[in-house]
């Protein structure tokens, strides 16, 4: 019998609370302007910690993860639609799922490598 490796493309899971976010703003020097009035912009940045929503983790079948903190960047990443089914043989797309989580799986691996690397040294 030929079993098929089929998972979601990806998982969703929302974080609870806040979160410290470092916001990057171009550094400009306001008391010169170009020629459309906005202020000259200098190079660099500078950088603001704000206090934001959690925001979401989405992981993936490969075992790594991503951290999205708006709800328009999911939307606009196609996140809060319902992850299609991947055979990860054949990269088709098919049927339900067997139940795995990909939550679980990167976090297997993410324990796994840290592991491999504490014994190679």
């Amino acid at each position: 019998m030929n079993e098929q490796n089929v998972k979601p493309k990806f998982e969703v899971h929302k974080l609870e609370g806040k979160a410290i976010r470092p916001i990057a703003t171009p550094k400009t020097d306001p008391k010169r302007k170009d020629k459309n009035g906005n202020p000259v912009l200098l190079g660099g940045f500078d950088y603001e910690d704000k206090e934001v929503d959690a925001g979401w983790m989405v992981y993936f079948p490969s075992g790594s993860s991503i951290r999205i903190w708006t709800r328009e960047e999911m939307e606009r990443q196609g996140f809060l639609r319902p992850a299609p089914l991947v055979d990860m043989d054949t990269g088709d797309t098919v049927a339900p799922e067997d139940g795995t989580s990909l939550k679980e799986n990167s976090e297997r691996k993410t324990s796994r490598t840290r592991s491999s690397k504490v014994a190679q040294v």
